[in-house]
């Protein structure tokens, strides 16, 4: 089992209820999308104007608006965001982060 399913959903909650949410790119996302022809730099702010559960495989996912204009809606994962760090939420989500991402390794 990679997600604690109680601890992830009440995240996605918790998320829901502060919407929208800016955060940063990974430079993982960052180089995902230069390969669609999306330029996107990593100090760029992005809108988390959703947030879903995807059950363990997926972990939690974010419908995120760009600050420019796009023909395509985009849903990543949490872990590829970086929120403000003076977000209320922000401990959370890194602590959320770090253990999707060390539980995927040992998988």
């Amino acid at each position: 089992m990679i997600d604690n399913k109680k601890e992830a959903m009440e995240l996605e909650n918790k998320i829901k209820d502060c919407l929208p949410i800016f955060a940063y790119p990974s430079k993982e996302l960052v180089l995902l999308l230069k390969k669609k022809n999306i330029k996107l730099k990593a100090d760029q702010l992005l809108e988390i104007i959703n947030a879903d559960y995807f059950g363990d495989e997926g972990g939690i996912v974010c419908t995120l608006k760009f600050p420019f204009k796009t023909e395509e809606s985009f849903v990543v994962s949490l872990t590829h965001l970086r929120p403000l760090r003076n977000h209320p939420l922000a401990a959370d989500i890194r602590k959320y982060q770090i253990r999707r991402v060390r539980n995927l390794a040992q998988q």
